[in-house]
């Protein structure tokens, strides 16, 4: 497969898997600790995958869980965001601007911070109280299952999520190798689609619930930024209220379908889009859920197999196609700004 080390990508997989245990060791001091709220604090790719997080906490605890993009925390504030509180965090490269900024700021307030980050030494690992461990830089597929064990090991010692246990039992059984198949398994349907859509003009993406923020995260990090491609991106549930009137019979329109409780807003899009669409590709979960996890679990695993099908492998065939490098950047990175 195009870029695709399957003993690396094997090793570090496990690795991250096994890090949800250092997560968990996190949550059990901040739970000893105490804490009135959970702050998730982000930018670009790291607030997308934090939404997930905070859209599944409705489901299962009453515990209060925020989401804020770090440039506006600092300059607006939050009322709720007090010394009680907890901010998760994180940047792959430990310098992300605002997230530093975001964590100097904080760290005046003497709120505590847990960040996912690779080194120790780098900015963001040298602000935070707990750094939550990032074993890969390169990828996006599996990145944040650290954050599992602190996020849901908060709510499993709250007694919001009791059958943690049972769920990091089921990653560490069936994670690693049903992430590799399912890779394995899209990567024809990931070249007939790359094949198809590289150099379009414009592309609708559509999905909702647990799942948006992969299609969010997708479209801007990687359609965008990596193959500056232009996009729309819409939850299902918006769809209906303004997006719609931009489809067309040839338009390319991709809808991600969730698994768990969204999943009707998901299947009322597509009934309309078959209509009134010939250009439609659904990717739906469901299809490629990892085998030897409870129904329970199934929409918490989701927004990783959303991002290992469509980042994992859909990205790197548009790459082949499109000639235009993944690490390629007009602007990001480039110089100050």
């Amino acid at each position: 497969m195009l870029k695709f080390d399957e003993d690396k990508y094997r090793n570090d997989l496990t690795a991250q898997v096994n890090a949800i245990a250092d997560g968990k060791k996190i949550a059990d001091e901040i739970t000893k600790q105490g804490y009135d709220n959970i702050f998730f604090v982000g930018v670009g790719g790291t607030y997308a995958m934090m939404m997930n997080f905070v859209t599944l906490a409705k489901q299962y605890t009453k515990i209060p869980v925020y989401l804020e993009q770090a440039g506006e925390l600092v300059l607006v504030d939050n009322p709720h965001l007090t010394k009680n509180s907890l901010v998760i965090t994180g940047s792959k490269s430990g310098d992300t601007k605002e997230i530093v900024n975001a964590e100097k700021w904080l760290k005046e307030k003497g709120i505590r911070i847990a960040a996912m980050v690779m080194s120790k030494e780098s900015a963001v690992g040298e602000l935070c109280d707990w750094r939550i461990p990032l074993q890969v830089f390169k990828g996006v597929e599996f990145e944040y299952l650290s954050m599992y064990g602190i996020f849901y090991g908060l709510l499993a010692d709250n007694g919001d999520f009791p059958r943690f246990d049972e769920f990091y039992d089921q990653i560490k059984s069936n994670m690693v190798e049903g992430i590799i198949n399912t890779q394995k398994n899209f990567d024809n349907r990931a070249e007939e689609i790359a094949k198809k859509y590289y150099n379009t003009d414009y592309q609708m993406w559509i999905g909702g619930g647990e799942l948006w923020g992969e299609v969010y995260l997708y479209t801007m990090c990687i359609l965008e930024e990596m193959q500056w491609l232009k996009t729309k991106a819409v939850t299902s549930a918006e769809f209906f209220h303004g997006t719609l009137e931009l489809v067309d019979k040839d338009l390319p329109v991709f809808l991600v379908k969730s698994v768990g409780k969204y999943r009707p807003l998901d299947e009322r899009v597509e009934a309309f889009l078959k209509k009134e669409n010939n250009n439609l590709t659904v990717f739906d979960i469901n299809d490629y859920m990892i085998k030897g996890f409870d129904k329970e679990f199934q929409p918490i695993i989701s927004p990783i197999i959303s991002t290992i099908i469509l980042n994992g492998r859909l990205s790197k065939h548009l790459e082949s196609h499109s000639g235009h490098d993944l690490d390629m950047r007009r602007y990001y990175r480039q110089f100050k700004y």
